[in-house]
């Protein structure tokens, strides 16, 4: 028997540097990455803290208290405290497990050997106590593979909480830059709704004097309606932005969210775009998958080294005595080695490996959608800053046509030349491109948001 431990035991130190399985190193994509993206942007470099460009106090408060108070950023943080402490778990199967156990017993026993004898009492009392070790070798790397596992597990959850970080910092910008816009929309509508009013007034009294129809007072009063219906439309955008920034902000008391701004920020300078492969390393959401991707592939590695023997030391000594003074002078030691493998079962891991192997498949599948997605929104947010500006240009040259209209459509009706419906049309272009205007110029600025956040920064 005792050749048969030391031979065990030599087993295991023999096997315990062979690290039969480790998973691959490297990672190829099923896609091709293009050399560069097809349209070229700015010359700056990017910044992480992107939004620093607008100088607002106000953004830079709305901000902080977001990343201090957001429920959804509580969660990832949440998560990553559970993924630390799997790791932990994981450390733990590298030492030996050692436990104890103690007791007594107290047994009494009545006896009475005959009829006409007195009973008497016969008593005893003994007092164990137990010591258990046990350590299982990391033979085949199970143990480090599960480990590297949870490693990455962890790391792609603070990858996530960098991307929710990323995401909720542009919605706050996109937020507070959608209030200012209705703000200035609301503003332009009630200068509006004013000079309709005093077109009413100077229509009644056309009419009044003679000099206009009753048509002409009823087309200025519908014009007067049409501009006063927009007003509740912004009324319960601004509001709903202000609801929506309050959750960000992980509370439910609007009246905390103080937005003051009244005019647009400068535009954030257009950053360097960079190539295709940069945002293998800028995005955090590329990083997680590939986290994931690579924790999937120690899976495998995992699931094939269950499938060998385990090499086991287990180490026990018994104490037991009648008197509690005397317990540790009467002992049992042993001290046992095994060697413990599968024989049958039923292919129970055999199909562990295929499901690793096919989660792993999975992941692959997930990385390379998402560094496709990036590129694709990368693509998308050029695009929509070369063609946002140029649709700017066009608008503001329309709204300069339409001033001149208006002005030739008045001095055409002055004259008698043409109705009063002219003018009204020529006016309606106007109060539509002037709000339509300052939506257009918001999109820009949060055209170089979703740009920023597009290249993960």
């Amino acid at each position: 028997m005792r050749s048969v431990f030391w031979v065990i035991l030599a087993s295991m130190v023999l096997f315990s540097g062979c690290k039969t399985f480790e998973a691959k190193p490297d990672i190829s994509l099923p896609l091709t990455i293009p050399e560069n993206f097809s349209i070229d942007a700015g010359l700056n470099e990017a910044n992480e803290d992107w939004w620093l460009f607008f100088n607002s106090e106000e953004l830079d408060s709305l901000i902080k208290n977001a990343v201090d108070g957001n429920f959804d950023l509580k969660i990832l943080k949440a998560r990553i405290a559970q993924a630390k402490t799997r790791v932990d778990k994981e450390d733990a199967s590298f030492f030996p497990a050692f436990a104890f156990s103690a007791g007594g017993q107290k047994k009494g026993v009545q006896v009475k050997k005959n009829r006409g004898s007195s009973s008497f009492y016969d008593g005893s009392h003994s007092w164990d106590g137990s010591l258990s070790g046990s350590y299982t070798a990391d033979v085949w790397g199970e143990a480090e593979a599960e480990k590297q596992a949870q490693v990455l597990s962890l790391e792609a959850a603070n990858q996530d909480l960098r991307l929710s970080t990323l995401e909720l910092t542009a919605d706050i910008a996109e937020t507070w830059i959608d209030i200012i816009s209705a703000r200035n929309k609301k503003i332009i509508l009630d200068n509006q709704i004013k000079i309709n009013k005093t077109l009413l007034e100077l229509q009644k009294l056309r009419f009044a004097n003679g000099r206009a129809n009753a048509l002409d007072v009823s087309q200025q009063r519908e014009a007067l309606a049409e501009a006063s219906s927009q007003v509740p439309l912004l009324e319960k955008q601004e509001r709903i932005l202000l609801n929506s920034l309050a959750f960000l902000s992980g509370t439910t008391a609007i009246g905390l969210v103080q937005v003051n701004t009244k005019i647009f920020p400068d535009t954030i300078p257009l950053s360097r775009v960079g190539i295709p492969s940069d945002l293998l390393e800028n995005r955090p959401d590329i990083q997680a998958a590939r986290m994931r991707l690579s924790s999937s592939n120690w899976t495998i590695s995992a699931a094939k080294a269950d499938l060998l023997p385990s090499f086991k030391l287990t180490a026990q000594a018994l104490f037991s005595s009648g008197k509690l003074d005397l317990l540790f002078q009467n002992w049992i030691a042993t001290l046992v080695g095994s060697i413990a493998g599968p024989i049958f079962d039923g292919g129970l891991r055999n199909a562990e490996v295929k499901r690793a192997k096919a989660f792993a498949q999975e992941q692959l599948n997930v990385y390379a959608r998402t560094v496709a997605k990036a590129i694709r929104e990368v693509e998308d947010s050029l695009v929509s800053m070369q063609k946002q500006a140029e649709y700017i240009k066009l608008l503001e040259e329309e709204l300069a046509v339409v001033r001149l209209t208006l002005k030739d459509a008045m001095v055409q009706y002055q004259n008698g030349k043409s109705g009063y419906l002219s003018y009204l049309i020529a006016w309606s272009s106007i109060e539509r491109l002037e709000r339509q205007l300052v939506g257009e110029r918001a999109n820009v600025i949060k055209d170089r948001i979703g740009f920023h956040r597009a290249l993960g920064w």
